[in-house]
């Protein structure tokens, strides 16, 4: 095989890699993080960008072909759903109670950009 044919499969591996690597990261934040929201956050953005990354990585792997046409109508599926669901739990939880915590600056205290 020459050069040109092995550049999609390593181009394609390295993609699949680096977003597996990102959903590992993600998985880990997910842990460390103690705040619902940052969670939130963090899970709707590393699951996005890890798993397009992983798909278009499989794209490039399948070259142009049925199976690619059907990955591409997943990811775009995935692109429309995923930000509506994360609104919808955070909605869902501002609507029965649960806020976010907010920094409350007293007056008595004083911070290093009033000096």
């Amino acid at each position: 095989m020459d050069i040109a044919g092995r550049i999609p499969t390593f181009v394609g591996a390295t993609l699949i890699i680096s977003g597996l690597i990102m959903l590992g990261f993600g998985v880990y934040a997910i842990l460390k993080l103690d705040r619902f929201y940052a969670r939130l956050v963090v899970t709707s953005k590393v699951e996005s960008m890890g798993f397009i990354t992983i798909l278009i990585g499989a794209m490039v792997l399948t070259g142009f072909s049925f199976f690619s046409v059907k990955i591409l109508l997943i990811l775009i599926f995935e692109m429309l759903t995923l930000p509506v669901g994360s609104h919808a739990i955070a909605r869902s939880a501002y609507a029965n109670g649960y806020r976010a915590r907010t920094l409350i600056r007293r007056k008595t205290e004083r911070s290093i950009h009033d000096a």
